[in-house]
């Protein structure tokens, strides 16, 4: 039987220049079709930053350079990469931004009653290209950026807390309280609503879509990875970030979870400062990456990371989560942003 183990063995971990100087809500790579391979990082020190990765082809030294960073006029909670390389970004602001990386030009392209929480642009087959924004008013909204107005909005009755759409065209996937929503983005319809696995008991925080396109992974608040099928069984829950220390059970919240675009795998990082690897096909752990040393006088927390569109990178950052509220921030302490390598090998079990 084939299993898929976690093998940190000369994983390199790089450390960008330049990260934020207040907590970050959000990393994210670039999509398939960009001409350089960029990482993007948002966080509430209200900027959001660029840097371009590089890698030689077999070889495991990563590289990155600061780009370009711009300011917002508010803490920034989420952003996403269009395929020609220009900047979204929505958050405490109230507004969604685009920023043109070549000539510095932002605009604001929409707009909520409370922060926007979520963004996602996507193109389409056709060439047509929509911005999706999820807020904490409980609206999702879709956006021609030719037009000042939402071309549609689905009012979910509660704030939005992640959203994932732009690599499983059509299909896209937002989390309210203990919800799912289903969206086709050729007719912008929501298809589904489903319940996590019953095993999740708190509200969800994150979510994936399958690259497959037939199933979605969610991540919880008390620590649990869910997968769940849309049709049939296969349904999963890991305790992702569930750890027993000194007879005593600790749940920390799942920050992120993100599909491998090569293989079954949910990657996720949590407020226990690890990172887990999950075969969701097959209901196992492979493993957690301890390459990421928990270095002394820095957050414990993984508040976020995203996997490269060809799935052989990872970046995640090292940051501050929110779960304590404004009594668990500690001033003045740093933050941080790492990318390595995907290193996971499919071994032979008997």
């Amino acid at each position: 039987m084939n299993t898929f183990n976690y093998s940190n063995s000369q994983n390199v971990v790089h450390e960008v220049e330049g990260p934020p100087g207040d907590c970050v809500s959000v990393v994210r790579f670039s999509p398939s079709g960009c001409p350089y391979l960029l990482l993007g990082a948002a966080s509430w020190d209200k900027t959001c930053r660029v840097w371009q990765v590089s890698q030689q082809p077999g070889v495991k030294d990563i590289r990155s350079q600061p780009m370009t960073f711009a300011m917002s006029d508010a803490p920034i909670l989420d952003m996403s990469f269009s395929a020609d390389g220009r900047v979204f970004w929505g958050g405490c602001s109230k507004t969604a931004t685009m920023w043109n990386l070549t000539t510095d030009q932002k605009i604001t392209v929409g707009s909520h009653d409370l922060p926007v929480s979520c963004i996602a642009h996507v193109s389409s087959n056709t060439c047509t290209e929509i911005l999706i924004t999820g807020s904490w008013d409980g609206r999702l909204r879709f956006w021609d950026l030719r037009q000042p107005v939402p071309i549609k909005e689905e009012n979910l009755g509660e704030p939005v807390f992640g959203l994932d759409a732009q690599r499983t065209f059509p299909m896209a996937a937002c989390v309210t309280g203990r919800k799912i929503h289903l969206f086709n983005l050729q007719t912008m319809m929501k298809t589904n609503e489903l319940e996590p696995p019953s095993m999740i008991k708190f509200n969800l925080r994150c979510v994936a879509c399958s690259p497959q396109q037939d199933g979605v992974a969610v991540g919880s608040s008390e620590g649990r990875l869910g997968y769940a099928p849309l049709q049939g069984e296969g349904a999963a829950t890991f305790k992702a970030h569930i750890l027993v220390e000194e007879s005593a059970l600790y749940m920390y919240q799942t920050n992120f979870c993100v599909m491998s675009p090569r293989m079954p795998l949910i990657v996720t990082g949590g407020g226990d400062g690890r990172i887990g690897y999950w075969d969701y096909k097959k209901r196992s752990c492979c493993g957690y990456g301890e390459g990421e040393t928990r270095l002394e006088k820095r957050n414990k927390s993984i508040s976020a990371g995203d996997i490269s569109a060809d799935g052989s990178l990872l970046a995640f950052a090292r940051s501050y989560d929110w779960a304590m509220g404004k009594s668990g921030c500690i001033p003045n302490e740093p933050h941080s942003i790492h990318i390595r390598n995907m290193d996971l090998k499919l071994a032979t079990s008997r």
